[in-house]
């Protein structure tokens, strides 16, 4: 592992900047596009007896998030546990795939209301991180959360895909776990041979992108008044959850509408790499307040059912069975301790 990211000794000489997509040049993201899909070839490293489907690196990262997906969303651990799963994500993708660039994001706010070929991200080209699904007729959703007294309701429009990946360097990616959420009517790929989702079942990534929903709720105007005008944790953190959060998955869709599996995507961590860069500006307004004083908000379940107390700055999160656990106090500063980062 790179020793840089457990010294505690972060600096302005070895600080760590994350990019922007389209900051970055053609050669980065092709070597980003790489690491990726290196990390798609290389054997899983979790037990065949937890998740027989899971054949690779990057699938044992799908599996952390859908073990504890009714734990860490609409609960104290969102932004906290994925900070770590991106972090952990950006260290196999050097230590294991030869990558020496850092985790990019994709910066919705900037690219909210531009079209899809307009934007580097999307536009399918060989530099892109592929674009929509294919146009396939299809039903908008309707389907609850997995937890909640009673559980939340989630409803979605038909969105201007609906089927595979039609272009770029994803084209033909793979997802080999879940689907799990249930009521996805196909938007998730067909059924897993195992009631917890963790067999195999390869099948395409599906997206179908939803313009007005990253246009309603991550514009440039909503992430700026969301960062200034949000003067705790206890305000901030529910309006990411109802707002950027859910925008950006509501967004692209398909895979991304099962909220165990989401992670078998790669914008998913482009998605996560912008919310914690949001979080990132937000608590470097109140350093002192909001890393450590009065820096969490919620439960340790969903919408705490079952009932669960509040998560604490010592409570342990684990990002993958096969990886040590680490507390919520490692997690809170992104240029302290174990982290040592920021966004351009």
């Amino acid at each position: 592992m790179d020793s840089l990211a457990y010294t505690g000794s972060c600096t302005a000489g070895n600080i760590r900047v994350r990019r922007e997509w389209g900051n970055l040049s053609a050669k980065e993201r092709r070597e980003y596009i790489s690491a990726v899909q290196c990390l798609a070839r290389l054997p899983s490293k979790t037990s065949r007896s937890l998740a027989p489907g899971a054949r690779s690196r990057y699938d044992d990262f799908i599996v952390g998030h859908s073990l504890y997906t009714t734990v860490i969303h609409n609960s104290g651990y969102l932004l906290p546990w994925h900070r770590e799963m991106v972090f952990q994500l950006e260290q196999a993708l050097r230590n294991e795939c030869g990558y020496t660039g850092y985790q990019p994001y994709w910066d919705w706010s900037k690219w909210a209301d531009t079209p899809d070929s307009s934007n580097p991200i999307f536009d399918g080209s060989d530099t892109s991180l592929s674009g929509n699904g294919k146009y396939v007729p299809h039903e908008g959703l309707n389907y609850t959360t997995p937890a909640g007294d009673p559980p939340a309701q989630i409803l979605r429009a038909a969105g201007t895909g609906g089927g595979c990946i039609a272009s770029g360097p994803f084209v033909n990616w793979t997802v080999n776990l879940g689907p799990i959420s249930q009521g996805l009517k196909g938007q998730a790929g067909p059924p897993n041979p195992q009631a917890d989702g963790f067999g195999y079942n390869p099948r395409c990534v599906i997206r179908d992108f939803l313009p007005q929903t990253i246009q309603a709720l991550n514009s440039y105007q909503n992430v700026t008044e969301l960062i200034l005008n949000s003067s705790t944790i206890h305000e901030f953190h529910p309006a990411v959850e109802s707002g950027i959060h859910a925008g950006g998955h509501g967004f692209i869709g398909g895979l991304n509408s099962d909220l165990f599996v989401s992670a078998g995507d790669p914008l998913f961590y482009m998605h996560h790499t912008m919310l914690d860069r949001v979080w990132s500006i937000w608590q470097s307004l109140d350093f002192d307040t909001r890393v450590y004083k009065d820096a969490l908000d919620g439960t340790r379940t969903m919408l705490n059912d079952p009932p669960s107390g509040n998560v604490t700055l010592d409570d342990s999160i684990n990002i993958a069975p096969f990886l040590k656990n680490v507390t919520v106090r490692d997690t809170m500063s992104p240029t302290n301790g174990r982290y040592c980062y920021i966004y351009d």
